[in-house]
């Protein structure tokens, strides 16, 4: 299929939640191997991740913003590779898992990953979530605690989306004069630099294959931009880190300088000549940051 070389190794039925239902071999030209699979959760919804599969190798788990594709990570896992396993999720109604009703909430996202960790058997993973992919991390730690995480990367999302007198730092210009009804607008581009052009490509093939629509998942957009995060930064239970787009058209970046105002161990930087896409506009440089994050980690 163009680029990719698919294998199918393995398939078993679904009849029971947390069952694989397949795992697919994709070699890229680079030769590497990343495991395509799915698992059906505990309210019967079938949700697709990709697996680099180094077990012997510290875990870290992406988790892309709504609406969002697992191919504009591709760098930015090809950069971790050597040293890390890189899990990526596509929460559901999003990417290659199920369109349902049902859990169209952050709470039920963050359940969606503590399965997949308990099914991995997975301890002291780093979760990396851009825009509401940080969201359900955040809410993974208000649920389960530290749970199985052991660390924390925010990638441009701000732990406040409607802006009041207590928080100015919401998204674009959204307050509760005009939530949800803004919600529905479009929101013009997300990305501020150019993008490779072969992850970028990967992309839109993934979306015409697997569209998505934003109507049919609005009410988690609606569920989500109405949480207040900031609790989780204040009494953060794993360490932190906090990156921004310099250039993001969704959040002024000084959102970063009011998070370390709350809570001074939280790592905040920003990312120059970047909008709301780090680890696709600037994956060296959102590399480069994360990488050193993870160093001084304590283990």
């Amino acid at each position: 299929m163009d680029e990719d070389y698919w294998f199918m190794v393995k398939k078993s039925n679904l009849e029971s939640p947390g069952c694989f239902f397949c795992v697919i071999i994709e070699l890229s030209n680079q030769n590497e191997r990343r495991l395509k699979m799915k698992f059906k959760t505990n309210d019967d919804v079938i949700l697709h991740y990709t697996d680099t599969g180094d077990e012997d190798k510290p875990a870290l788990i992406g988790i892309p913003g709504i609406g969002g594709s697992c191919q504009m990570w591709q760098d930015l896992i090809a950069l971790f590779k050597n040293d890390y396993r890189f899990i990526m999720l596509d929460p559901r109604n999003q990417g290659q898992s199920e369109r349902t009703y049902r859990g169209q909430r952050i709470s039920r996202h963050a359940v969606d990953l503590e399965e997949l960790l308990v099914k991995l058997n997975l301890h002291d993973v780093v979760a990396i979530g851009n825009s509401m992919g940080a969201a359900n991390i955040w809410a993974y730690l208000s649920i389960y605690g530290k749970g199985r995480l052991k660390a924390m990367v925010d990638l441009d999302q701000s732990p406040k989306m409607i802006a009041d007198k207590s928080w100015k730092y919401g998204f674009k210009d959204l307050t509760w004069d005009n939530y949800p009804d803004m919600l529905k607008f479009d929101f013009g581009k997300a990305f501020y630099h150019h993008i490779d052009e072969k992850m970028f490509l990967a992309a839109k093939k993934e979306y015409q294959e697997f569209p998505y629509d934003p109507a049919e998942n609005y009410n988690c957009l609606v569920e989500h931009a109405e949480q207040d995060w900031r609790d989780m930064i204040l009494d953060t239970p794993v360490p932190m880190l906090v990156i921004a787009g310099g250039k993001s058209p969704f959040f002024n970046p000084e959102f970063t300088q009011a998070i370390k105002m709350l809570n001074q161990d939280v790592q905040t930087a920003i990312v120059p000549e970047c909008g709301h896409l780090p680890q696709a506009e600037q994956p060296e440089k959102t590399h480069e940051i994360i990488a050193e994050f993870l160093k001084n980690l304590k283990n």
